[in-house]
């Protein structure tokens, strides 16, 4: 739990958030879609640490993953229902990155029960900037968050997911050699 005595405020902004969100909108949609995006989403999982596409180092160990998923607000179907997220990776070890993480979650393609979601969003870390015993030069504190996963809706209130997650500062600070990780998780949804 090194994100909590790191950054003890952002472990409240998740919370307050996620208590502030049950008043945004829905968007409409046929009835199962509607029901799916009108609720809320809880998921909660493990991943790889320091693992990813972009990623240059070796897996580092596990990372404990638990997101929130509000509403989708009322927009334009071409928004793909965007749901507002915060979601929070806690490292597992003292060499390993955790973040806190915040944005939104699109749905750009569904087919039967499964659903192809990317996220886009702002991340806060708890790594130090320079010589982090993690290996990874992140240049900021604040960084830019992105996510993809795939979601099997299981049951009508559960649902596996395999997600990855890339955070990064798209060169506007010094260093930018960006942090990922990969896994699984469970949703439960109501």
């Amino acid at each position: 739990m090194q994100l909590g005595r790191r950054h003890p405020r952002c472990v409240a902004l998740l919370i307050v958030v996620a208590a502030l969100g049950g008043s945004l909108p829905a968007k409409a949609g046929d009835a199962a879609d509607s029901r799916v995006l009108s609720g809320w989403s809880v998921y909660g999982g493990v991943g790889a640490s320091n693992a990813g596409l972009f990623t240059a180092g070796d897996v580092d160990g596990v990372l404990a993953n638990m997101e929130v998923r509000a509403p989708a607000l009322d927009a334009p179907s071409w928004l793909f229902s965007p749901r507002p997220t915060l979601g929070v990776d806690i490292a597992t070890e003292s060499k390993q990155i955790s973040d806190v993480y915040a944005g939104l979650t699109f749905t750009f393609l569904k087919y039967g029960d499964l659903a192809f979601e990317g996220q886009l969003g702002g991340a806060l870390h708890d790594a130090k900037l320079k010589n982090d015993p993690s290996g990874r030069e992140l240049g900021c504190h604040a960084l830019f968050h992105l996510g993809l996963d795939v979601d099997w809706r299981v049951t009508e209130n559960w649902s596996a997911q395999l997600y990855a997650s890339h955070i990064s500062n798209a060169d506007l600070c010094d260093d930018n050699n960006g942090y990922e990780s990969a896994g699984l998780r469970v949703g439960y949804h109501f």
